[in-house]
């Protein structure tokens, strides 16, 4: 069997004459042959990969997050009668200006009809009262 120390120590590796000295002009003479090819800006690429699920994240949360409108019936619906004649009388808006700006359909005035003769509360005792203070 072999020692370590009866290996010759001799150097396996060898630089060619004048290798050093001759690199940086070869290096120079390929980078100056090679012409550089101008990168492309793949801007549209990028635009449809990260621009356009950010624009359709964006209408998302618009249509999810936008404040909810309700219908005039609900709002209307929340003033009281007092508070419409008060407004009513205080623009100085006549009944019949108010009537002559909506055209009713017979829909809505049956419906005010009802509203307006069913919605009191006699009863036969208050009927003959009436009927009594009239003679």
């Amino acid at each position: 069997m072999k020692k370590l120390e009866n290996i010759p120590k001799t150097n396996i590796f060898e630089v060619p004459e004048g290798y050093f000295d001759k690199l940086p002009l070869q290096i120079q003479a390929r980078v100056a042959t090679e012409n550089p090819v101008p990168q492309q800006q793949p801007w549209l690429r990028y635009s449809l990969r990260y621009a356009l699920p950010m624009l359709v994240f964006a209408l998302a949360a618009i249509f999810v997050f936008r404040p909810k409108v309700d219908k005039v019936e609900k709002i209307l619906a929340s003033v009281s009668t007092e508070e419409l004649v008060a407004y009513l009388e205080s623009n100085a808006l006549s009944t019949d200006e108010l009537l002559d700006s909506y055209d009713f359909d017979d829909a809505s005035a049956e419906a005010i009809e009802q509203e307006v003769y069913f919605s009191f509360d006699f009863n036969t005792n208050d009927v003959n009262e009436l009927q009594d203070l009239e003679l």
